[in-house]
């Protein structure tokens, strides 16, 4: 997703909006929308702003607050009050951290530019002691500190494309907090007057509204509760993905719908839609070999990642073996010492003596069925042993792209190592089930992680 693209999707959004907006004026059958019971839902819109509140949900909060009022539910009822006390003084704990924390990163970051400000003024190097001081202050306004604030800023610090995993886990985070301000409520007997959400600009948003009254008529420690309790319920909510973590629960989950085939190469999960090799290199197949490379991880160690390895390697491999290619072909190839790549065809060599080269076609030579050899001896009398000549920015790829037991392909790569490692992205899992991909994991794992990083988050 381009950011082109993102402007593209809220100014269309917020073009439907206005238009139904324009629309309801007319028939005045939306704004506000009646439903049976005298339930509403009202929709404001105001700039790039839009609310909408219903009090459809008033009536579930209310036999929740009869149900903890009976005998029956007594016991659940002290257990929740209990609980929520506890939210109250982590609540009061927490707000005094967080400040304490705001000071200190204040504090140090006016210190960094300080000592910036007079380590550069006594300084005889103008350039580079300007260029030296700067990036002094960098990891404390990038923060690279064990306490110090990371910014999610989609195209900036976190890839533009999260920015709808982003978004379903901050309404997932704050439904979270909402719901914990309504059960706390609900253990008071204080009823709501109307739930509902909001949209700023692309910043979704969820609340829950009290009586004023009824709150202000409530005991200190009653409206510390209530207060503190979307808190504790995120913190409760983060508590339960790191306790799904811990216990190696979503590894389990993985293994029911997905399977490890790392003993064979790597899965495709996806290739950049604007990338060449999309069309030759089909998601879901498994890619096993890049050049003479095996991408197995059978036998190798736990940290080492072939993949990897290969792409990003600033050395590039020398073909330690050939193919045998017949020598009348050979004899129809143009060859000279200053042998160069044009017209589809690139420097070949032999493998006895490289001073002997020739222009060949890579395809009919890399990608047919010809045997491979370490020398002319291992071919018959009528081939020679051939390789491509050194740092000629090829590269096959060797795949399995219609399940485990099919054949196996051969797609040519011409260009630099690393434009595959950006293009290609792989896993070691294969889904069981044809119809989640491995994009599905890829999200949900997503999804945990920025759901870990948001329930601090309040609207109430």
């Amino acid at each position: 997703m381009t950011v082109a693209l993102a402007v593209v999707w809220v100014l269309c959004f917020w073009f439907v909006v206005y238009t139904v907006k324009y629309l309801s004026r007319s028939s005045r059958q939306l704004l506000p929308l009646f439903q049976p019971r005298r339930q509403t839902v009202e929709v404001a819109v105001k700039n790039f702003h839009l609310r909408v509140k219903t009090n459809a949900l008033n009536v579930l909060h209310d036999e929740l607050c009869y149900s903890l009022s009976s005998d029956e539910y007594r016991l659940l009822k002290r257990v929740l009050l209990h609980l929520y006390d506890l939210g109250s003084l982590v609540g009061v704990m927490g707000m005094i951290g967080a400040l304490l924390l705001l000071w200190s990163i204040t504090a140090n970051l006016l210190m960094s530019m300080a000592r910036a400000s007079f380590n550069s003024s006594h300084s005889s190097l103008v350039k580079r002691g300007l260029e030296i001081e700067v990036g002094e202050i960098t990891p404390a306004l990038a923060g690279n500190g064990p306490f110090s604030v990371r910014a999610i800023i989609p195209g900036v610090t976190v890839p533009l494309s999260h920015l709808p995993i982003i978004f379903v886990a901050l309404c997932v985070c704050q439904i979270v907090h909402e719901v914990g301000h309504a059960i706390a409520a609900a253990t008071l007997r204080v009823p709501i007057l109307f739930s509902g959400f909001a949209v700023t600009v692309i910043f979704p948003s969820f609340f829950v509204a009290f009586p004023v009254i009824r709150l202000e008529r409530l005991q200190a420690v009653d409206r510390l509760r209530v207060t503190a309790a979307g808190c504790f319920h995120n913190l409760a909510f983060w508590c339960l993905l790191y306790l799904a973590t811990w216990t190696k629960i979503s590894t389990l989950v993985s293994e029911f719908f997905f399977e490890d085939v790392s003993h064979m190469g790597k899965v495709v999960v996806g290739v950049h839609p604007d990338s060449p090799l999309r069309n030759h290199i089909p998601s879901g197949s498994i890619v096993t070999m890049l050049d003479d490379t095996l991408l197995n991880v059978s036998g190798i160690a736990s940290n080492s990642d072939p993949w990897d390895e290969f792409l990003l390697s600033p050395s590039i491999p020398v073909a330690t073996r050939g193919w045998c290619f017949e020598k009348s072909g050979l004899g129809n190839a143009s060859s000279s010492p200053e042998c160069q790549s044009a017209d589809g065809r690139f420097c070949f060599a032999l493998i006895d003596d490289t001073s002997n080269r020739y222009s060949l076609d890579p395809v009919a030579v890399l990608t047919g069925d010809l045997a491979r050899c370490d020398s002319s001896a291992d071919c018959t009398s009528l081939s020679s042993c051939v390789a491509p000549q050194h740092r000629q920015q090829l590269v096959r790829v060797a795949l399995l792209s219609s399940g485990l037991a099919s054949s196996e392909e051969v797609v040519l790569w011409k260009g630099p190592r690393r434009e595959i490692w950006e293009q290609v992205e792989v896993s070691t899992l294969k889904p069981r089930i044809p119809l989640i991909s491995n994009k599905v994991r890829r999200y949900t794992l997503d999804f945990i992680e920025y759901t870990s990083f948001l329930p601090h988050m309040d609207t109430y």
